[in-house]
């Protein structure tokens, strides 16, 4: 498997608050993580640069202590996303600017011929095979929820004026348990 990062600034920020992290393979192991920093917010490069620090530091130094079952796999990306949920919200609480930072969140870890996946925000993972591109995440954001309840079309989300607006994000809460999407694919 081969795994690829790109970012792009964009056409309305001034800063690419984006940090991206792809390891080489270890033990039949590759790590893969991506944060987007929370544009509208102070520290959202410093959100998105400790997201990928801690959660990297985090599975690291825990993959080869586990048994690699899907659970466990599973597991281990909950926990990460937990604590770099924690390194971000304390970071947040030392300094009166950085407050409302906050950072998406994707961690893939291919081991073997499976993948697996956490996600957390509107930062996306696609797959490519036999050259068809498929989607594998969802947006946690407040016009995907209007699509998928049928209020908006898809192609009224596109301009709708709240399309950035995050229902979910790393730091906005103190604790996320059990609110990452965890998956697994072949």
């Amino acid at each position: 498997m081969r795994a690829y990062a790109r970012t792009d600034i964009g056409k309305a920020r001034e800063m690419n608050q984006d940090c991206y992290y792809v390891s080489k393979e270890i033990n039949n192991m590759r790590l893969c993580i991506l944060a987007d920093g929370m544009g509208g917010y102070n520290g959202g490069e410093i959100a998105s640069r400790l997201a990928t620090a801690s959660a990297r530091q985090y599975i690291e130094e825990r993959f080869e202590k586990i048994e690699p079952t899907t659970e466990n796999i599973q597991n281990l990306i909950r926990e990460a996303m937990n604590y770099a949920n924690k390194v971000v919200y304390e970071k947040s609480r030392e300094n009166e600017e950085l407050d409302q930072m906050g950072t998406t969140l994707e961690i893939c870890i291919m081991y073997g011929h499976k993948v697996f996946i956490g996600h957390i925000g509107d930062s996306r993972i696609y797959r490519i095979r036999r050259n068809i591109i498929r989607r594998i995440t969802t947006d946690h954001s407040y016009v995907e929820e209007l699509v998928k309840d049928g209020t908006i079309t898809r192609e009224e989300a596109f301009y709708h004026p709240k399309k950035n607006m995050l229902m979910k994000a790393l730091r906005v809460h103190r604790k996320y348990r059990a609110r990452y999407n965890c998956k697994r694919f072949c």
